[in-house]
């Protein structure tokens, strides 16, 4: 995890920190171990704070588990590749008791949100030694973090309680703030840290454009929580702020680049290519990635279980079970790591998306694999070749022979044989292809997202035409036609979405942001694992545009009503 990943020795310590409860006849000062009185004193015990927060925000991506992908799977673009009623394949046991949704919550208010505040409590005491500009970045990562963190709640569980201060004794009294609430409050945190963070850093840590980004969506949040226009134009200048450059120096890359571009390959592989996530590899394009590193303490992600980025195994078929029309099972390789075929795409992502335009090179043979190849040299007639596939008269897909002819081999496309999204391709983690992990790097913003967001605040406050010059610059790099003004709508901004940020982006809280998950799942994510089965289009319904709140925060809560989201 480069030089964030070689000062995470400190982390477990510093999750466990305890504030003092403020008697001056309890204060005392444990001069042996870290604690607040004797770890946040100068530059270095704030730095290794800061560390800490970096930690805790890489495991948003595993946290729930080293299986299910909340944040994508029973959206509009995957399906949960089982055929059991697990990953909101069935939205019934979306509840207050789920799993997920109490590690989600806890994530954000015991992990992030108490580590920022905790770093932010103190931070402008003159007496600090701390030079102003260490001051100043250190206090702009914490504000980019805590809002950061409130905007992954509002976006996944609506109104929430702002908790602004460190808390020094238990709280049973905690209200809902209002969405838009909540929404100004992390408008103030971003608009500060704007002004506070540089914007060159080293990779993996925050810049000024990250806060401009993140920044560029709730502004658009707030346009349609409150139906105010202005905040439309408020959002078209963040995203502009990116654009031009005044967070840092970040561009769209249009060009091949790195060590990749000796390889076969297009310009958007190589924005994604193993080594080359971050800027100072050259890649202009990518403003902040979560940092993965093998053999490396703290270059890992606790909730994968002490392992790498998670990537295959949330999204890759389970391509080495299937077998050669000689019945020889394929291998696991360096090249192609173990997928479990737990994220199957939808027909929506896999064909839909890709109709209206053949070329577009987010459909190529190198972002997206759809031609397999027998892997195991134990059949010598089929090794290195590709997998043929014909339809039959019963509907099913059968691994087919050069003439054409059916195997008795049915493939199972919910699992085992689906178009692999190759933004999750890399190197094996700790070079064990079977991990289903890689040691690679992952983005989390990027800036044709800012593109694409700058396009939906001009689509809402009724500029189409700036609308469609945006979504062509993305549009443009990946060689797909131009659209005109009048083609913008919701809903190709949410197709654009999702051929750009597949893997990348959270669907679940992107479409519960534009209050589409409903419809969209229910549109797109309706066919079930086998004949009368569930689906998540069929089980989900108007109430779960907003995730529950954990019943156990509502039974610990005693001295305050706070309301559950409606329908739970």
């Amino acid at each position: 995890m480069k030089t964030i990943g070689n000062k995470i020795a400190l982390i477990v310590l510093l999750s466990t920190l305890l504030l003092s409860c403020g008697e001056d006849y309890l204060e005392e000062v444990p001069l042996d171990q870290f604690s607040p009185e004797n770890l946040l004193v100068d530059q270095a015990g704030y730095e290794a704070a800061v560390v800490a927060l970096y930690n805790e925000a890489r495991e948003e991506y595993a946290i729930a588990s080293n299986i299910f992908e909340y944040m994508n799977f029973g959206t509009d673009i995957a399906k949960w590749g089982r055929v059991d009623s697990r990953g909101l394949r069935d939205y019934n046991l979306l509840t207050p008791v789920l799993g997920a949704t109490e590690i989600y919550w806890d994530w954000a208010y015991k992990d992030m949100i108490r580590q920022a505040n905790f770093i932010l409590e103190d931070i402008d005491n003159p007496e600090l030694s701390i030079s102003e500009g260490d001051r100043n970045n250190i206090k702009g990562q914490a504000l980019f973090f805590r809002g950061y963190t409130y905007n992954f709640l509002v976006n996944l569980y609506g109104g929430v309680p702002i908790v602004s201060n460190s808390l020094k004794e238990p709280k049973f009294d905690f209200t809902r703030a209002s969405r838009e609430a909540v929404l100004r409050f992390i408008v103030d945190d971003l608009t500060l840290a704007t002004e506070l963070l540089p914007k060159e850093v080293e990779d993996g840590r925050i810049p000024r454009a990250a806060a401009y980004h993140i920044l560029s969506e709730v502004y658009i949040s707030l346009g349609l929580e409150t139906g105010d226009l202005g905040f439309y134009d408020a959002s078209i200048a963040a995203a502009s702020a990116v654009i031009n450059k005044e967070g840092g120096d970040y561009e769209l890359v249009t060009a091949r680049f790195g060590p990749a571009s000796s390889e076969p390959g297009d310009v958007f592989s190589d924005v994604f290519a193993h080594g080359q996530i971050n800027r100072s590899t050259g890649n202009t394009e990518v403003i902040w990635a979560w940092q993965f590193e093998a053999f490396n303490i703290g270059g890992f992600s606790e909730g994968s279980g002490d392992q790498g980025n998670n990537g295959p195994r949330y999204w890759a078929p389970e391509h080495y079970v299937l077998k050669t029309p000689n019945g020889i099972q394929n291998l696991p390789s360096d090249s192609l790591n173990r997928g479990i075929g737990i994220g199957s795409p939808t027909n929506y992502f896999k064909y839909d998306i890709w109709k209206s335009d053949p070329g577009d090179i987010r459909n190529s043979k190198y972002n997206i694999r759809r031609t397999f190849y027998y892997s195991n040299p134990e059949d010598a007639e089929y090794f290195g070749e590709p997998m043929l596939t014909a339809r039959g008269a019963d509907g099913n897909l059968y691994v087919a022979l050069e003439d054409g002819t059916l195997t008795d081999q049915i493939l199972d496309t919910l699992r085992q044989f689906y178009p692999w999204i190759r933004k999750t391709d890399g190197e094996p983690w700790e070079g064990n292809a079977l991990s289903g992990r890689t040691s690679k790097d992952l983005s989390v913003i990027r800036v044709a997202e800012t593109y694409l967001l700058r396009a939906e605040a001009n689509f809402r406050k009724g500029d189409l035409s700036a609308a469609a010059q945006d979504l062509n610059v993305v549009r443009n790099r990946a060689n797909a036609s131009s659209i005109t003004a009048a083609e913008v709508t919701e809903d190709f901004i949410l197709d654009e979405r999702a051929r750009e940020l597949v893997v990348e982006e959270p669907r679940m809280r992107t479409l519960i942001r534009m209050d589409r998950l409903v419809d969209r799942v229910r549109t797109y994510n309706t066919e079930p694992a086998v004949p009368g089965g569930l689906s998540s289009g069929s089980t989900i319904q108007d109430h779960n545009r907003l995730w529950p709140i954990p019943q156990k925060v509502i039974d610990a809560n005693v001295e305050a009503e706070f309301p559950q989201n409606p329908g739970y």
